[in-house]
């Protein structure tokens, strides 16, 4: 654990969760369907941060464009 102590702290991003869900998966294939519960926990995250960012980027895109000034 102290290898963490000095890292930053960043937000979660998707890609972010994708790296995690590919570490667990290679994990269980590893050692066994153990960890299955915990990859199932970071794919429902995935989920929930896909379904809370796309409505944010649907409304981004349909904004009208304002200039400055």
């Amino acid at each position: 654990m102290d290898e963490w102590s000095g890292r930053k702290w960043e937000p979660v991003t998707e890609e972010r969760l994708l790296r995690a869900i590919d570490v667990l998966v290679d994990i269980a294939k590893e050692h066994g369907p153990a960890f299955n519960p915990v990859l199932e926990t970071v794919r429902q995250e995935l989920h929930e941060f896909r379904s809370r960012t796309k409505p944010m980027a649907e409304q981004a895109e349909q904004a009208p464009v304002r200039k400055a000034g």
